[in-house]
């Protein structure tokens, strides 16, 4: 079985784990490829095939059906994705990862992953 991750699962964890343990509220697009990659060898390396699914037409698709959570923003010639202000970790534990596998939410959680984001 494939494990198809979308743009949505990995913003709202990636912003879950920013949030829990540096106190940041944005992520920019190169740490989401790094956090992404990450992910992915970690569960192909459990036996877990796994691929990320990111387009231009997906992140555009992403911030409008979430943008009551999320928004993009720029940090010079970079941009990324923050969360909003009045968003609350908890909302999004339960929108994002409370239909997760185990193997994918450790994936997502665990401590190789969380370095690729900078922490």
């Amino acid at each position: 079985m494939c494990i198809y991750i979308g743009i949505e699962d990995l913003v709202a964890n990636a912003l879950i784990e920013l949030s829990e343990k540096s106190d940041r509220h944005e992520v920019l697009f190169k740490e989401l490829d790094q956090y992404g990659a990450t992910v992915v060898k970690i569960l192909n390396e459990q036996n877990e095939q796994a691929v990320l699914i990111l387009s231009t037409e997906r992140r555009n698709a992403f911030l409008h059906d979430y943008s009551e959570y999320f928004e993009l923003y720029r940090d010079g010639l970079d941009e990324g994705i923050r969360l909003k202000a009045k968003v609350d970790i908890d909302k999004l534990w339960t929108e994002f990862r409370s239909y997760l596998s185990v193997d994918v939410m450790l994936a997502f959680m665990d401590s190789k992953s969380v370095e690729a984001l900078g922490v």
